[in-house]
């Protein structure tokens, strides 16, 4: 067992309890909700401020119940301390706000609508969007322009208009209908799964590192944790906190020079063709980073510059492979070769569960009586049937929105993949800002070759990628994390599922309804988000569909290749860390290697990998220990500073923000 997980299971023993969900958790868990549907769509469109729905962290939602710890543990609790939260109390809010958190923007609500409006929108004569794919495009699933239903839309509505709610209402209702099965087909998936990495293979859930601390000591007597009473916790605080509070003052006073936050320096160049080396210092990314496992920092930035040096050296002989996608790295020959070893990384992991899934299964089915689920989200009855249904239920949803069959059950197919890995990356090495190495879109043009898809096929494809794209968040992730936390306590399980569950449709339905709701107040024209809604993003689908359409193709053999070689690549790195037992370089980086927006964070990563190194060799396991209330303040001062600096923006700066938190 590795000295990370021995810290991890140190934190979790601290912090076994027993109890149920109680009214108050959930009211509080709902405000996270509300708060975080509303307020998180509202700073990134309209005040040009942070982005908190765009990566896994969920600082919102960490933020949001931290603040009630302070406000019950450690005020309300000193006239009386039964109003103190219990650590499951902590954790419902964080969980129901992590549900929701993922799926508020940049995980659905912005990539949705901007894919939804987009047809009659943007189409115009030259792109020829009309020629194409109006004939396949489905009446109930598409926003036209009745009723200046998109025109009032990106301009404002006129005053004494009412919004053509019914417009809009009969697609997204259609489409919720296909988005709310696959949040609760993630969850079932989560159900099968939990056991086999948080109890069998112990996986470390970085992230999660963060509010287990904080529940120590939230039982004891005085019901304050522990962390808050740590010097090292504060002063790992007041560096990131003081340097947002400093950089406040030149919001107001321009020649206040400010301090450079994010510390980003001239990127390293190692020659003429070579992809960049961007420098840049992430405090939070370093704070969670000190609770990832050394191989899994080691191998993050080698392979990054593994990859860097791949690419270089395809530039500079002129290797190259026509056609370039969105939302993938800088050459096709990195893409593939990452997504071979991303599905070959998922079905490592699935093989190494199979006794656990088959276990799952023969209970499900009635033969194994004798299994114990009751300490799971869901029984596993409901989980594993519920998957087939709902991945049966979504195959016929699109294929009456025009897909067949066989593209519709290898789309979704893709998509869980593709879910699970990011599940899996944040698990084991807790990255906030990752996405795999393509959408799913993309894997099923290339892979079946656009001359064997049909146009309603195709059109019925560039329609999906706002609901299924997976660019920056989303919901599985998190629901895996929130299985995590599920180990303290008892007897609280269900709920915590049915919760978590709740949460994530509240928070899709209201973010939708309060981002159409925006557009026509104020116009998608003045948000201030400058890629979705009318923009380029809201291209992407259509334009790169047609120009697949334009040049039919058939399975395109280079990127096939270097899938297979990514895979065997990852075959190979598997194998070599299960069967030596030193092997420093954790494979999950391999497919991660010069990705968007992976390399924004690998410096801080690195930063990070020497400190620790340097601190496990100089004092061990006992060092870490102690070193870990300071990290822990690192990530609780941004997400702090990032609240205040929004509340600042909210009342000076409208529409005028500042973006310290987020990666486009």
């Amino acid at each position: 067992m590795t000295t990370d997980n021995l810290i991890k299971k140190n934190v979790v023993s601290d912090t076994v309890h027993t109890g149920a969900i109680t009214l108050r958790s959930l009211l509080l868990g709902l405000t996270s909700v509300l708060l975080i549907s509303f307020l998180v769509p509202f700073f990134q469109y309209t005040m040009a401020s942070s982005m908190l729905g765009a990566d896994h962290f969920h600082i919102s939602a960490l933020f949001l119940a931290f603040f009630y710890v302070i406000i019950f543990n450690v005020i309300l609790a000193r006239w009386k301390k039964s109003w103190a939260l219990t650590p499951q109390e902590f954790i419902i809010p964080l969980a129901m706000g992590m549900a929701a958190s993922g799926l508020t923007t940049n995980g659905m609500g912005a990539p949705f609508i901007s894919t939804l409006m987009a047809p009659h929108l943007l189409a115009t004569p030259e792109n020829q969007w009309a020629e194409y794919f109006y004939p396949h495009l489905e009446p109930w699933a598409t926003v036209t322009n009745q009723g200046n239903a998109l025109t009032w839309f990106v301009d404002g509505i006129p005053p004494g208009e009412a919004i053509p709610w019914v417009v809009w209402g009969i697609p997204l209702f259609w489409w919720l209908t296909f988005i709310i099965p696959i949040i609760f087909m993630g969850l079932c998936l989560v159900v099968v799964l939990r056991r086999q990495w948080v109890e069998h293979e112990k996986l470390v859930f970085p992230i999660m590192q963060i509010p287990l601390a904080i529940t120590r000591g939230m039982d004891s007597p005085s019901r304050i944790p522990v962390i808050l009473t740590e010097k090292g916790f504060w002063i790992g605080f007041s560096i990131p906190f003081s340097v947002m509070m400093y950089n406040m003052i030149g919001y107001f006073t321009p020649v206040i020079p400010q301090f450079p936050y994010f510390g980003s320096a001239p990127p390293i160049v190692f020659g003429e063709g070579f992809p960049p080396l961007e420098i840049n210092f992430r405090p939070a990314i370093l704070g969670i980073s000190y609770f990832v496992n050394l191989d899994v920092l080691a191998g993050f930035w080698v392979f990054y510059l593994i990859g860097i040096i791949q690419v270089g050296i395809a530039n500079r002989i002129g290797y190259d492979i026509p056609g370039r996608d969105n939302y993938t790295s800088s050459h096709p020959m990195l893409d593939w070769q990452n997504m071979g070893a991303f599905i070959v990384f998922v079905a490592w992991g699935l093989w190494r569960a199979r006794f656990h899934i088959r276990d799952v299964v023969a209970k499900a089915i009635g033969r194994r009586p004798d299994i114990d689920d009751s300490d799971e989200m869901l029984p596993y009855r409901v989980a594993v049937f519920g998957f087939l249904g709902g991945f049966a239920y979504t195959v016929v949803w699109l294929n009456q929105l025009g897909m067949s069959v066989p593209i519709a059950i290898f789309l979704m197919a893709s998509v869980f993949i593709i879910y699970i890995g990011i599940s899996r990356i944040i698990a084991e090495a807790g990255l906030p800002f990752v996405r795999s190495p393509m959408t799913a879109q993309v894997l099923v043009y290339y892979s079946i070759g656009s001359i064997n898809i049909s146009m309603p096929t195709m059109t019925a494809l560039a329609q999906t990628y706002g609901p299924v794209s997976e660019i920056k968040s989303t919901f599985m992730p998190a629901f895996m994390q929130v299985g995590k936390l599920s180990e303290i306590g008892a007897r609280w399980h269900r709920g915590l599922g049915w919760s978590i569950l709740a949460s994530a449709v509240i928070g899709v339905v209201i973010s939708l309804i309060w981002t159409i709701y925006l557009g026509f107040d104020q116009g998608t024209r003045q948000f201030t988000n400058g890629w979705w809604f009318g923009r380029i993003g809201s291209t992407i689908p259509y334009n790169e569909t047609l120009t697949k359409i334009r040049n039919p193709f058939g399975p395109d053999p280079a990127r096939l290749m270097f899938a297979v070689v990514g895979g065997a690549l990852m075959f190979l790195f598997m194998n070599l860390r299960a069967r030596l037992p030193g092997w420093p370089l954790h494979p999950l980086g391999f497919f991660l290697s010069y990705s968007w927006p992976a390399r924004a964070i690998v410096s801080s990563m690195f930063v990070c990998w020497i400190i620790k190194s340097i601190m496990m060799w100089v004092g061990g396991i006992e060092l870490y220990r102690k070193g870990q209330p300071f990290f822990l303040g690192l990530i609780i001062g941004v997400a702090t500073g990032v609240v205040i600096s929004m509340m600042v923006d909210y009342i000076w700066f409208p529409h005028a923000g500042h973006h310290i938190y987020g990666i486009d």
